[in-house]
């Protein structure tokens, strides 16, 4: 934006030269004007081409962040269905089976350790919706803690945060603004929040 400002000031600069009552003063200074018009050109492409290096630049990040993006779900889609395995097997047991009490502390259901990664990557951080990346962090926190005592709660976590990865996806892809996004995490939000595992 600040380049496509000084841009068109020094547009608007160089069309003084076109202006009729100024055609006198023009032709005495002649020399130092062109120069003044070669330095306004010359910097006019100079700016263009600064803004379509950023430009480029910041959609390459954005598509870098969709695929670290994606690979999270990835990460996640594969621990929620060794998850449900494990849930059905355990609600399979028989009611007074030994291993039911202690059944998740010694078979955890897995975790997604690249979030963790994911996370403290600067690129995520930097490109990350504010909003996404709260609601990241506490659905971790959540996984953490519900992991080995509530395998059920955990499923619903993982589901709840691979839904926040796809819409954040949305996001970057311009598919959703801001406002879209943070209404759509606090429903999400409010889902988990509601969920009768907490009980």
């Amino acid at each position: 934006m600040f380049y496509t400002i000084i841009t068109i000031a020094l547009c608007a600069v160089g069309a003084l030269t076109f202006i009729p009552q100024l055609k006198g003063a023009m032709e005495r200074y002649s020399i130092g004007i062109n120069f003044f018009l070669t330095l306004i050109a010359t910097l006019v492409g100079v700016f263009i081409a600064i803004s379509i290096t950023n430009y480029e630049a910041q959609q390459k990040e954005k598509q870098d962040v969709i695929k670290l993006l994606r690979s999270a779900m990835s990460s996640i889609d594969t621990c929620h269905d060794y998850s449900e395995k494990l849930i059905d097997y355990f609600n399979k047991l028989p009611k007074h089976d030994d291993a039911r009490p202690d059944f998740f502390s010694k078979n955890p259901p897995p975790y997604p350790e690249y979030l963790d990664t994911f996370l403290m990557q600067n690129l995520v951080s930097k490109n990350l919706s504010g909003t996404s990346l709260n609601q990241l962090n506490e659905n971790l926190i959540n996984l953490k803690r519900s992991r080995t005592f509530n395998a059920p709660l955990y499923l619903t976590v993982l589901d709840n945060t691979f839904k926040l990865l796809q819409l954040e996806v949305s996001y970057q892809q311009g598919h959703l603004n801001e406002v879209q996004l943070e209404a759509q995490i606090n429903d999400l939000d409010t889902v988990l929040t509601n969920s009768p595992l907490l009980d």
